[in-house]
């Protein structure tokens, strides 16, 4: 079943980040080679560590001091941020990340806001899978 975009959102702790229009979230995980001897001539693997990162981008809103705000000043002062990522009002990802952010000024047209994220430590989805 498809869902609607519409409904999503991102925040910063409890506080909704202004003016967003789209995100992404990656997933990832590193590949452990275990081929052996034993392995009758096919490669066998397991999982490794896993890894979070994305991305999210809209309007900049220089009076969102909670939301855009707060992440500037976190990429100024080096702390980690709690996202929560919002597909609707059930069904969401969240977890610490460090952030870098972009702030793009074109003569013929809106000004964007981007951030690029990567997550530190786990990240917990709700509302999805066996979540």
């Amino acid at each position: 079943m498809a869902i609607e975009g519409y409904g999503g959102s991102v925040k910063v702790g409890s506080s909704k980040v202004a003016e967003i229009a789209n995100w992404s979230l990656d997933l990832s995980a590193d590949d452990i080679d275990i081929t052996s001897f034993d392995s009758n001539g096919w490669r066998e693997r397991i999982q490794g560590i896993k890894e979070w990162s994305g991305s999210f981008e809209g309007n900049f809103d220089p009076t969102d001091t909670t939301g855009q705000g707060e992440l500037i000043d976190a990429w100024l002062s080096g702390d980690a941020v709690t996202l929560e990522l919002n597909v609707n009002s059930t069904v969401k990802f969240s977890g610490d990340a460090f952030v870098t952010l972009s702030i793009e000024t074109p003569v013929d047209d809106k000004v964007n806001f981007s951030c690029d994220f990567q997550g530190t430590g786990a990240l917990t989805p709700s509302g999805v899978g066996g979540s």
